[in-house]
């Protein structure tokens, strides 16, 4: 957001303590804590491959006979991983205002440059990132949330991400205090009534539910898309993130370099002390690790584009599809071919009787069609996120 200069308080007597606005405490800790911001953080360049493995599966024993033929089984893959947010700050102090108005000193300018710019920047762009990727895996929900079906939903989605294999004792969970407000108001949450002390306390905070640790977050910071131009505002765009579930494995938040540094007044800097701070970070969700993260947002989410290529094929009845970029774990393309027109897609439609298509595929369709490739979650029966079209290219 854009910075006016404002004139400073001169006071003969002026308290030296400030009353800002409540600060902004650093709510992904977790995230950028974990394991991984440590594991995939580049050391002397400014990207890192993330690798992964596949092999396949056992096969039974022939006691009898060997046949001599061994081959490979196991597949490599990686993830090219590049930092992008690479920041800096700076500001003059003159010595006359450090005289003449008590708060001005470096400690207070930085200590209000990291409360409300800093800190709270990092876990915006946290948040709209992983919002970002689970819109893009599929893992979204939309549905109105309210005290009676909380509950209901809750299981759903810790149903979906167990049954991907994630560890339910992991997982967080992130909310807005009005999701978070529901959650309290719904029924079958225990409440805990202390009188030992004789003071009757009742607590109902819900700090855990069904080993899901849970943290409110101000729904400011819970956007999914943000500009970052100068400091940070919801960009004109975005959604409202309810909540955000993940697994801090299932991402890297790598903070790769962060300095800040003072000089005294010199005749450079016009007699002014001048204060620098620079900090360069991002962050990633693995792709072999998607099922891990979820998001539930106030409005339904975008259909993504998929860029495709088409060319001539073996004859007047196929074209080759290329161009299309490596498909994470649990999604897959299919493609449809319709004449005239291209085939109707929106965001989470289950797609049936499509085909099964990857780069190089040689697929069935006519001069005159349109052929339509779309990006699935297969984990959630085949649910459309991102779509494209091109005319049929077929040979001759």
């Amino acid at each position: 957001m854009a910075f006016t200069q404002l004139e400073l308080n001169y006071a003969i007597e002026y308290s030296k303590a400030m009353a800002n606005a409540y600060p902004y405490w650093s709510y992904f800790s977790d995230l950028y804590g974990s394991p991984n911001s440590a594991t995939y953080k580049p050391v002397s360049g400014k990207a890192v491959a993330v690798q992964s493995m596949t092999t396949s599966g056992a096969r039974a024993v022939n006691r009898d006979q060997i046949t001599g033929t061994f081959n490979r089984n196991f597949n490599t893959s990686e993830q090219i991983l590049t930092m992008r947010m690479d920041r800096e700050w700076d500001t003059l102090a003159d010595p006359m205002d450090i005289q003449e108005d008590p708060i001005v000193n470096i400690a207070n300018i930085t200590k209000t440059f990291n409360e409300f710019q800093k800190v709270p920047e990092m876990d915006a762009y946290a948040a709209s990132t992983l919002a970002t990727a689970a819109t893009g895996f599929g893992g979204v929900d939309t549905t109105a949330l309210t005290a009676d079906n909380i509950l209901t939903q809750w299981d759903t989605y810790l149903a979906y991400m167990v049954d991907q294999r994630i560890p339910r004792d992991r997982i967080r969970a992130k909310m807005t205090p009005d999701t978070y407000k529901l959650l309290k108001e719904a029924a079958g949450i225990t409440r805990f009534v202390e009188a030992d002390t004789g003071i009757r306390n009742i607590d109902r905070n819900v700090g855990k539910l069904d080993g899901v640790v849970i943290q409110e977050v101000p729904k400011d910071m819970m956007m999914s898309a943000y500009d970052f131009t100068e400091g940070w505002e919801a960009a004109n765009n975005a959604k409202q993130i309810n909540m955000l579930m993940f697994d801090p494995i299932a991402i890297a938040a790598p903070v790769v370099y962060e300095t800040s540094m003072m000089s005294a007044p010199t005749a450079q800097s016009k007699g002014k002390w001048l204060y620098y701070e620079r900090y360069y970070y991002d962050v990633f969700a693995l792709n072999q690790r998607l099922p891990g993260i979820f998001v539930h947002l106030a409005s339904a989410a975008a259909l993504g584009t998929v860029n495709l290529q088409l060319s001539a094929g073996a004859d007047s009845t196929h074209t080759i599809i290329n161009g299309l970029a490596p498909a994470p774990y649990g999604m897959k393309y299919v493609a449809k071919t319709k004449t005239g027109s291209a085939e109707s897609v929106t965001y989470g439609q289950a797609l049936t009787g499509w085909t099964d298509v990857t780069n190089g595929s040689s697929f069935e369709t006519a001069a005159g069609d349109t052929v339509t490739v779309a990006l699935v979650n297969t984990t959630k029966g085949n649910t459309a996120t991102a779509a494209g079209s091109a005319a049929a290219v077929v040979g001759a």
